[in-house]
């Protein structure tokens, strides 16, 4: 039996677009996959109200220039019952998108809505406004 248990991400393409093809631009996964330009973190704990996951997806622009880290994204419902993806750069729990109430579509529960919070916005640098659109999230269950 085997767990195939990961949260899927391409976080956003133009984003991910405008870092590969910076001069010493660069996108360094730890304890991540990627398939077709989808980042795969590895799900830690799953429940009907939070989903964790391991590993990092950092972005480099100009001349290794750090951008932002992508560390250990944890889906969650707040105690709002909306729900919320945190991200740990270093360490430190950051809510920094809002999402959509997820659907289950098979095995998987998707987030087609991802959007930054201020504090996301924060994260980022200034380059996207709050609000802003980022690629949708699946969550891939499925014990085979």
């Amino acid at each position: 039996m085997s767990h195939s248990m990961y949260l899927e991400w391409s976080i956003k393409l133009s984003l991910l677009l405008y870092v590969t093809s910076s001069p010493g631009g660069a996108v360094r996964a730890d304890g991540v996959t990627s398939e077709k330009g989808q980042f795969r973190f590895p799900l830690v704990a799953s429940s009907d109200g939070e989903h964790a996951t391991t590993g990092s997806v950092a972005l480099f622009a100009h001349y290794g220039m750090p951008i932002t880290s992508l560390e250990s994204p944890r889906a969650y419902r707040s105690a709002d019952g909306s729900w919320l993806l945190a991200i740990s750069p270093g360490g430190q729990a950051v809510d920094a998108f809002a999402l959509s109430t997820p659907r289950e579509e098979g095995d998987s529960v998707v987030f087609d809505r991802v959007t930054l919070t201020s504090a996301g916005a924060e994260l980022f640098g200034g380059s996207y406004p709050v609000g802003e659109a980022f690629d949708p999230i699946v969550l891939h269950c499925s014990v085979s």
